[in-house]
């Protein structure tokens, strides 16, 4: 399929040379995020916020389905054309418009890599702390609209905690500015928040201002190995219960750090069931008393050994199996699948022991890590999508694990968003009063339903 001619034609009037993108070799690569693939039938690439604007008019005049993306870093699909239809993507309104150090804040287009506002931040001795696992490819504008976390989230918070305001495009062109540059607002509702997490249901992100803090004084970084994950999981709420906030709590099980092991050479204690990733930031004379607290509670948890980073080049050699950990595994299977669910932290040595029950069940190949602080756990699947057996497998350990998530009082997505993956689980865990209103609230803001339609049955 094809857009008809005349709009394409007004398309490459509207947004210039380099701005539309129609052949099929440009079109694959604007196709698929991480869990799905779909061909869309052109691209628009908008260099203002005007031009997204004259975009959105025309496909919501004609009734074109619109895909917002930003670097297609998604887990789930949410991104994702599965109608065909036009993907608005924000990659050349890419820049860091502001930062400024007496308002505590950064202004930044919605194309603009998350990395690249950390560092513009961290130039000026400000720190922008949401830190997804893709922050260096990641963009502001898809971090806003999927609510995305990392592993910073249980002391720091989410996207949503440093949203001020933003620039929409809305299904029928306007532009509408929201929320404002104050650190405190109360005047109407909260709409910057409520297109956070949208998924791109409601409007296109143009621009986005976010809070920042000021970078704390030290950090300080150890590795604890364990038997198993249970036992790791224990620390967590132990940890906590000691009134010690990590900015960085990573659970990682044992087959990760064996696959790490293999693949990078990265040294691996035999016999490692689970390794918990634990850094500590803020005041260098505080700091020291809660590594010597969080040594004692990993010993008492029967910790089988601890490394305990002295420099920068120490503690990125300790970060190396967590951030490599997911290439490596995507190198043992033909698909890798991270599933996204969160439990209240006293239950998250529960659910990883229910994870480990559930893929023996179904002779499921499944790896497991996690934001352990916020009791957000990564079951990932790894498999051979076409081998029927291995298909089987897989559907049954989603649809099991996602029902025990639930049961346990649990969410199916902590961070990633639903997009295509969980979007049948979705009635489940909201019921159909928050359906009914969810589903109001996108014909309110696109009566059309151009906007990434095939995500949320309307």
């Amino acid at each position: 399929m094809s857009l008809p001619s005349d709009i394409a034609a007004e398309l490459r009037n509207i947004l210039g040379p380099g701005g539309f993108l129609d052949a099929e070799e440009d079109l694959r690569s604007f196709a698929y995020d991480l869990f799905a693939t779909h061909r869309p039938d052109a691209v628009a690439l908008p260099a203002t916020v005007d031009e997204a604007s004259a975009v959105m008019r025309l496909c919501n005049q004609r009734h074109v389905p619109v895909y917002p993306r930003g670097s297609g870093t998604s887990l789930a699909g949410s991104p994702v054309p599965v109608m065909g239809g036009l993907v608005l993507c924000s990659s050349r309104m890419n820049k860091v418009l502001e930062v400024s150090v007496t308002d505590r804040l950064a202004r930044v287009q919605a194309g603009c890599v998350t990395g690249d506002l950390q560092k513009a931040a961290a130039e000026k001795g400000l720190m922008y702390p949401p830190n997804p696992t893709s922050c260096l490819y990641s963009t502001i504008g898809g971090n806003v609209a999927t609510n995305a976390g990392g592993a910073s989230g249980a002391k720091y918070g989410v996207t949503r905690d440093y949203l001020l305001g933003l620039t929409a495009v809305l299904p029928g062109g306007e532009i509408v500015r929201m929320g404002n540059r104050c650190q405190k607002d109360v005047t109407g509702f909260d709409l910057p928040r409520l297109l956070c997490g949208s998924e791109g249901l409601l409007a296109f992100i143009a621009e986005v201002t976010v809070k920042l803090i000021p970078m704390p004084e030290s950090i300080r970084t150890a590795l604890a190995y364990f038997s198993d994950v249970t036992e790791a999981g224990s620390v967590v709420a132990d940890i906590v219960g000691h009134r010690i906030l990590p900015c960085t709590l990573e659970l990682m099980d044992g087959v990760f750090l064996r696959t790490v092991a293999e693949v990078y050479g990265v040294p691996c204690p035999e016999g490692a069931g689970a390794a918990l990733l634990i850094e500590v930031d803020g005041p260098d004379m505080v700091l020291e008393g809660q590594m010597k607290t969080i040594e004692g509670i990993c010993k008492k948890h029967n910790a089988t050994g601890m490394e305990f980073a002295a420099s920068e080049e120490e503690r990125e050699i300790l970060w190396k199996a967590r951030r490599g950990g997911t290439a490596a595994l995507v190198r043992k299977a033909d698909r890798l699948v991270t599933l996204d669910y969160a439990v209240p932290i006293s239950l998250l040595p529960q659910a990883l022991k229910l994870m480990e029950k559930l893929a023996g069940e179904h002779k499921c190949n499944v790896v497991t890590i996690a934001h352990a602080a916020d009791g957000n756990l990564h079951p990932m699947v790894l498999y051979s999508p076409g081998k029927p057996e291995e298909d089987a497998a897989y559907e049954a350990f989603c649809d099991a694990s996602t029902r025990a998530i639930l049961e346990l009082g649990g969410t199916i997505s902590g961070e990633h968003g639903i997009g295509l993956e969980k979007k049948q689980y979705m009635p489940m865990q909201l019921g159909d009063e928050q359906m009914r209103i969810m589903r109001g609230i996108c014909r309110l803001f696109d009566p059309y339903g151009i906007m990434n339609p095939g995500k949320l049955e309307r």
